[in-house]
């Protein structure tokens, strides 16, 4: 079961409850780690005690930038999970890929995106990783230890088990080189990160515009409308999008 936060800052902020436990998806700034905190803590039947992961789409700051304050209310056991590839980022192998179309694609959602800013922890973030910008890409710095850091089990395959219930790791690049989607095909959840927005009053959903590359992006969505039928989209930007077969067939494409 997935549950959002309604207003988390500019990304969307989940939480998905499980058999054993909770896993937090993109917490993207100190607001939006205190959103988690007070959602869970709120809740009949959550602890924070229950957090096994915390997970992104993708290493963008606005869906990294609280990842470490959350960490700290967290039980040791506590684990952060990224794209293998953020691995060669953290060590200097490789630098964050350089994004296009920051005026058509950027500023429009993030405009749009502004309405689910509610405080000024919203607009707070850790640190400078995360930026995909010259002079800032090279910034890495997280304000955790390595040893608190996994990575999915992708290398190389383009779907592989998350490790936590029945949701499945997805390798959707486009909107950057190491973005990944969730998906539960048992309750047919699809959690997209960037490569769906939907920012647009009862909207179905676009494909963003804002890309590291547009063909990479359009090839993880073909593959996901030919292997999985999602009834449940969760954007990374926007509202949740709902439908009875597969949903992934109304998004509007470019």
């Amino acid at each position: 079961m997935v549950y959002s936060l309604k207003k988390s800052g500019f990304a969307q902020t989940y939480v998905i409850a499980g058999r054993n436990g909770l896993v937090v998806v993109d917490v993207g700034s100190i607001g939006s780690a205190e959103d988690v905190k007070k959602y869970i803590t709120d809740t009949p039947g959550m602890e924070l005690k229950d957090i096994q992961y915390i997970i992104a789409t993708h290493f963008h700051i606005d869906h990294i930038g609280g990842i470490g304050h959350l960490l700290g209310k967290c039980p040791p056991t506590t684990k952060v999970l990224f794209n293998y590839l953020v691995e060669d980022y953290l060590n200097g192998k490789k630098k964050l890929s350089l994004i296009k179309n920051w005026f058509v694609g950027l500023m429009p959602a993030s405009l749009a995106s502004t309405r689910y800013i509610s405080k000024f922890s919203h607009l707070q973030f850790e640190s400078f990783a995360g930026i995909p910008l010259p002079g800032f890409r090279n910034n890495v710095n997280l304000p955790y230890k390595q040893a608190k850091i996994g990575y999915f089990g992708c290398e190389g395959v383009e779907r592989c088990s998350l490790g936590f219930d029945e949701w499945e790791v997805l390798a959707t690049p486009g909107h950057t080189e190491d973005s990944v989607s969730f998906y539960n095909d048992a309750t047919r959840e699809l959690i997209c990160g960037d490569l769906i927005l939907n920012v647009k009053k009862e909207g179905r959903g676009s494909l963003n515009r804002f890309y590291w590359s547009g063909k990479l992006l359009m090839d993880s969505y073909n593959r996901l409308c030919n292997t999985i039928r999602p009834q449940t989209i969760y954007p990374g930007h926007g509202e949740i999008i709902k439908g009875d077969e597969n949903v992934l067939l109304g998004v509007e494409i470019f």
